[in-house]
């Protein structure tokens, strides 16, 4: 495993989904109130600094009312 290639890889994760849910006029709070996640793995995913399953990416979808193809478009 490369670290330093997922760190990447989760970092642009994090800056898309942020960019996402500021495009749409959401608050990570507003987020959280639509899906099984907690605001602070959803700051850490943001910020790059949290690993996530399959099913956390689906309901990061969920919260923000988009399909999940969306989240990996960076």
């Amino acid at each position: 495993m490369n670290e330093e290639r997922d760190r990447k890889r989760l970092q642009k994760f994090g800056q898309n989904l942020r960019t996402i849910r500021e495009k749409l006029g959401l608050s990570q709070d507003q987020v959280v109130a639509n899906c099984d996640l907690t605001k602070g793995n959803l700051s850490n995913i943001e910020n790059g600094n949290k690993d996530f399953t399959f099913t956390t990416l689906l309901e990061i979808a969920k919260g923000l009312g988009i399909p999940p193809k969306e989240l990996l478009d960076f």
